[in-house]
């Protein structure tokens, strides 16, 4: 008797047989994600903006008590447009007595400060415009520094129809 052998590993094993594919092609439909993603795109947009321009209430400060105007003198510093001159009113505003020297500001303000805490004057309040440079600010307040006074320092912004 003879005995029969099988080859399963031979080329024709092969044909008979169909092989499956070690990796399936995964394939999902992704539309339903993109729109998702623009309506998210919109709705932070449409939130972002309204949050933006809402009015923003802020809590009154705790810590902080007004400064009294009776008891303060004002200086109020403004620049000029190049940003390297800069003018010190001796009062609110432009109402008061305008220096534009330099070298004579440092002298009228301890003047001016000195003669307000002989009359019972305990701060000094200087408004400065924004465009004024600190390092100008800081030379109008080492000139106000008395002792015994306390200074207080506001920046102001003009209004757009100003």
């Amino acid at each position: 008797m003879q005995s029969a052998s099988i080859d399963l590993g031979g080329p024709t094993f092969d044909l008979l047989v169909k092989r499956k594919s070690m990796h399936d092609d995964a394939e999902f439909d992704i539309t339903a994600m993109i729109d998702l993603v623009f309506m998210m795109n919109i709705y932070f947009l449409v939130t972002f903006l309204t949050a933006a321009l809402g009015e923003v209430d802020l809590p009154a400060a705790s810590h902080v008590a007004a400064l009294d105007a009776d008891s303060a003198q004002i200086l109020t510093h403004i620049g000029s447009l190049n940003g390297e001159s800069v003018t010190v009113h001796l009062g609110d505003g432009k109402s008061g007595e305008a220096i534009a020297d330099v070298e004579r500001q440092d002298e009228r303000i301890r003047d001016y400060v000195e003669q307000g805490s002989a009359a019972g004057k305990t701060a000094v309040l200087i408004k400065a415009e924004k465009k004024v440079r600190l390092r100008e600010l800081f030379r109008v307040s080492t000139a106000a520094a008395v002792e015994g006074i306390k200074l207080h320092v506001a920046v102001t912004e003009k209004d757009a129809g100003q």
